[in-house]
């Protein structure tokens, strides 16, 4: 380098000075640059220096420097005149005041833009974990009801449970673990001490105790047990202290949850409790058999099962009917306490004097009395605890069903041993009954009552749509027992009475198969949300054909409107011809079945599927329409239907069909050739059709090569035809097909030949 004199200690010093980074080629020719430059200028480098150790010396430390450390030297340390960039070339880090970390930008919410298929940026990667405190999103349940068309089958599973109900299942999942097939713990043979004459005899059998002693002490624990045992008032019920209810009697008594179900159960008894036994007691039966009803329902007399039953003795609908008890959409005695027990005693009375064994007739009230009937001729044996230690015998609830029983009747009979004595019940259920007619509203008997509505409902949750059931045309007026606050009946029936003078101004209407509110309000054109309101319809809620509706008797006498029918009719392409019937056509409901409709309109089932495109396997979707020949349509009272004038009918896939349906989208139906190496995709871009929509229209799939010719369809928009293509190249009718040659067929085997099973046959071919 031309006029470049150094020494070479002056370059070693150099070289030192500019670091590590000096060791590159390129690094050494700007740095000798560099001090070339410097050389030049000492002015300019003497304020570069001194610049940059007022910054060194600004700088804060972390540690102050001990006296026997040397001194750092920094790029500006050292004699010469060399510019040095002070953040060039040191390797130690920068000792400057700790910057605040950036405040993270709040970006504002993007407003949500319509979703398209286009191409655009891949989405972000999402996070591995949900944000912290965040909540798992769950289903629309109205949305699922949607899809389901009415209650999910999650709805109909749901039922209203109890929550010690609840607890008392879950404890029993870990008190009784269910057994595993090949796998069984046996019996346990050690017995107790013998029981003291008048004592109950105290037998250990079935499942052996959950937690396991010693055997040095095992002897001495069953003593100890069998004493507390001894010391307990046993219920009015021929009790067997099995290792169940024994195992039962030890969750009362020493589990947490087991105590607090004990004292919730405690309380709830001073409401029903009094009453139920002296039902009992009336007629014959073991009070203690109130606690049947506890295990049942826990005493919420308006709790339903998963499967349907109801009230306080969980009676299913058809029992319940069968016992006397009317359940429909008005009422529900199921849930009337005093009607329910009444019906619980006589079927309660009737399993005992079947079995003739109280075990037997409350495990028969659990499973049915037909399962234990088998269960007792498959074993041969009556003796419950028998059936209950055979694999298959009967069912693993009722296994458990029983022994809940007398453990709680054990346990409700001992209080104070059980540490609940100081548990206040709940005062019992008092009232009085008066007698109101047909239709009366539950807000006509809380102001004859001077009460709330509220308190006259939960005195009659029997009364579904809060109004005692109306009176059906041409039927006779019926009384209705309802209750009232306790004092307050003879006040109420004097007040009542002026109601039933005054005219309601309300008149019945039966409901029709294939009603629905919306149609009747429209025929009776009367506001549907009134109709809904005056008799309590819910949402969701399928109204039975012959239901007993209220409706304003202004509007019954008015002439009925016409019905709506639909503009058009979809039957399959299929001719019946029956001189001496007529063709009605029924518009499906939610709820509806073949056999129902078949049924109302004179059919049968089998009927109805040929006549209709039907699955009998799949459920018929509202909004369908049946067509039906009947003999008589005048015996159609009943049933909402029209026929062929009241509509125009489409035979399913004729071209007036899709001329119809296509034409309500601004479409029509054109027969194109196909070219030589055409796809369905390739046409459909040509007429501004999807891939998708082609496929579905011609069968086949997108991709496949058609020959040139082939006849293709294609829905267009009208007016938007080809007409230069299409009508020149629109393929002829394809020719009908040739009848068969008889003598083509195979030969038909005789009667020998078909008896004797083929090679073939026999081979699998």
């Amino acid at each position: 380098m031309v006029g470049l004199r150094l020494t070479l200690p002056a370059l070693l010093a150099a070289l030192c000075l500019s670091g590590v980074s000096s060791a590159k080629p390129k690094a050494k020719k700007a740095e000798s640059a560099k001090l070339d430059d410097k050389k030049t200028d000492k002015k300019s480098s003497a304020e570069a220096s001194k610049k940059a150790e007022d910054k060194k010396a600004d700088a804060k430390q972390p540690d102050p420097p001990k006296k026997d450390d040397k001194p750092d030297v920094g790029p500006g340390a050292g004699a010469g005149t060399r510019k040095v960039d002070a953040d060039k070339g040191n390797d130690k880090p920068k000792t400057e005041p700790p910057k605040e970390p950036p405040k993270p930008k709040v970006e504002e919410e993007k407003k949500d833009k319509p979703v398209s298929h286009r191409r655009g940026p891949r989405p972000r990667k999402p996070s591995p974990t949900l944000p912290k405190g965040a909540e798992r999103s769950s289903p629309k349940e109205s949305v699922r009801r949607a899809i389901a068309g009415g209650k999910t089958l999650d709805d109909l599973r749901a039922g209203t449970d109890d929550p010690e109900l609840r607890a008392l299942k879950e404890a029993d999942r870990v008190l009784f673990p269910r057994p595993l097939h090949g796998a069984t713990p046996g019996f346990d043979w050690n017995l107790p001490a013998p029981a003291r004459r008048g004592s109950p005899d105290v037998v250990a059998s079935g499942l052996p105790p959950e937690a396991r002693v010693s055997p040095s002490t095992g002897t001495e624990d069953d003593a100890v047990t069998a004493e507390w045992l001894r010391s307990l008032t046993m219920p009015n019920l021929p009790v067997r202290l099995e290792a169940r209810v024994v195992r039962y009697l030890k969750f009362y008594r020493d589990n947490s949850r087991g105590r607090a179900i004990a004292k919730v159960w405690a309380r709830k008894s001073g409401r029903f409790v009094p009453a139920i036994k002296a039902e009992l007691a009336k007629a014959g039966l073991p009070s203690d058999l109130v606690w049947l009803s506890l295990i049942e329902s826990g005493h919420n007399p308006t709790i339903y099962s998963p499967v349907g039953a109801a009230g306080l003795w969980q009676f299913m609908p058809a029992s319940g009917r069968m016992y006397g008890l009317t359940v429909d959409r008005w009422v529900d005695e199921r849930l009337d306490p005093k009607r329910s027990t009444d019906a619980a005693i006589l079927y309660l009375s009737d399993l005992y004097r079947r079995f003739g064994n109280w075990e037997l007739a409350m495990g028969a009230y659990n499973m049915g009395h037909g399962g234990m009937t088998r269960a007792i001729q498959k074993f041969n044996t009556n003796d419950f605890w028998e059936l209950c230690r055979h694999e298959a015998g009967i069912p693993w609830e009722t296994t458990l069903y029983v022994p809940k029983i007398f453990a709680i009747a054990i346990v409700m009979n001992n209080k104070k041993a059980f540490g609940i004595a100081d548990v206040k019940p709940d005062p019992p259920e008092s009232f009085d009954s008066v007698l109101v007619g047909s239709g009366t509203s539950l807000e006509q008997v809380a102001a004859a009552a001077e009460t709330s509505v509220s308190t006259i409902e939960s005195l009659n949750p029997q009364l579904l749509a809060s109004r005692a059931p109306p009176r059906g045309p041409g039927r006779r007026e019926l009384k209705w027992h309802v209750r009232v606050p306790k004092g307050r009946g003879v006040s109420t029936t004097s007040r009542m009475a002026k109601v039933w003078a005054a005219d309601s101004g309300l008149a019945s209407y039966v409901v029709k198969l294939g009603d629905t509110p919306e149609a009747i309000a429209k025929s009776l054109r009367f506001p549907e949300v009134q109709l809904r309101a005056l008799n309590h319809i819910d949402k969701d809620e399928v109204l039975d054909a012959g239901t007993v509706l209220l409706v304003p008797r202004s509007a019954s006498q008015r002439k009925p409107a016409e019905p709506e029918t639909p503009d058009v009719v979809v039957v399959p392409p299929r001719r019946f011809d029956y001189p001496d019937r007529q063709r009605i056509f029924y518009v499906v409901r939610p709820g509806d079945s073949l056999t129902e409709i078949a049924s109302a309109v004179g059919v049968t089932a089998a009927d109805l599927e040929s006549w209709n495109a039907i699955d009998p396997n799949a459920r018929l979707q509202p909004g369908m329409t049946l067509q039906a020949w009947v003999a008589d349509a005048a015996r159609l009272a009943s049933v909402r239907y029209f026929q062929d004038a009241d509509t125009r009918v489409l035979v399913a896939g004729t071209p007036e069909f899709i001329e119809y349906y296509e034409g309500l989208n601004g479409k029509e139906r054109i027969v194109v050739a196909a070219r030589d190496g055409d796809t369905l995709s390739k046409i459909g871009r040509r007429y501004g059709v999807s891939s998708g929509w082609m496929e579905r229209i011609n069968r086949k799939s997108r991709r496949k090569k058609l020959k040139a010719g082939d006849s293709v369809v294609v829905y267009v928009k009208k007016g938007t035809r080809g007409s230069s293509e299409i009508d020149e190249t629109t393929p002829e009718p394809l020719p009908a097909p040739e009848a068969p040659a008889p003598e083509a067929l195979p030969a038909v085997p005789s009667a020998e030949s078909a008896a004797r099973p083929s090679t073939a046959a026999t081979s699998g071919g």
